[in-house]
């Protein structure tokens, strides 16, 4: 990408697609007025409107690199857009130097780290899916899921939670169980150990309690709104056979 040279000062480019049947508009020149460190205004096709100043500027792609204010105060944003799909762009202010201020350094430290987190992330949530288990089984882990995100897990097709407290199928509240604990956790430790697996498997038989309660009452209101269909449908049959009948002479 080179940086953009001098042209004349045209300052507005509007583009009318009213007739296109395309939603994405046909390549055109670009405007001819872009400069590095001048302010712009564009805004797509999608009428996302995005300002900034111009950073770079490639003539054989139509590609303009923008410096934006970021998300949080302090922040900044880079953004290619390209002029191909924006449907007017204006230069709200002309440079008064074309000198190219340094970008902000990258910190490589930072985004190893966070590539390393959403990589954990990913694996963690494809650890979650088990479609071996049956379609409740999968619905009640991720009930559960929502407030326990951090300590349950699929034991090929028994819930775990907390590595201690075990739902089996078919995933009832006696189908909730404590595993047994390891036989070198010492006295005390077990006594700590299996108050605090109690306390779980108190509070999962809650969940799992309240996951049965929600699935009856989206069964009955199934089951009623088919019974109405059904006698609403059995009614307008009997209209018009009514009607039928009482048009014969």
């Amino acid at each position: 990408m080179r940086l953009m040279d001098h042209h004349d000062n045209s300052q507005l480019v509007k583009r009318d697609n009213s007739n296109d049947s395309s939603p994405i508009p046909t390549p055109s020149p670009p405007p001819n007025n872009l400069r590095v460190n001048s302010i712009v205004r564009l805004t797509t096709i999608f009428d996302d409107t995005r300002v900034g100043k111009v950073v770079a500027f490639d003539n054989g792609s139509n590609m303009v690199t923008l410096h934006m204010k970021g998300s949080k105060p302090g922040l900044t944003s880079i953004a290619v857009v390209n002029l191909i799909h924006c449907r007017e762009w204006v230069v709200i202010k002309e440079p008064t130097d074309e000198t190219l201020e340094p970008l902000y350094p990258i910190d490589i430290n930072k985004l190893k780290k966070r590539q390393t987190e959403n990589e954990a992330e990913k694996k963690k949530e494809a650890s979650f899916v088990n479609l071996k288990a049956s379609r409740i089984g999968q619905s009640l882990f991720r009930d559960i899921k929502k407030t326990m995100n951090q300590v349950i897990r699929w034991s090929n097709n028994d819930i775990l939670i907390n590595n201690t407290v075990r739902i089996v199928e078919p995933y009832r509240t006696e189908n909730v169980s404590i595993d047994p604990p390891l036989q070198s956790t010492n006295a005390t430790n077990k006594k700590i150990s299996a108050k605090g697996d109690n306390d779980t498997k108190t509070h999962i038989i809650k969940l799992v309690e309240k996951f049965w309660s929600d699935q009856s009452k989206v069964a009955l209101n199934t089951d009623s709104n088919l019974t109405t269909r059904t006698k609403s449908g059995n009614s307008s049959k009997t209209t018009d056979s009514t009607s039928t009948g009482s048009s014969i002479p």
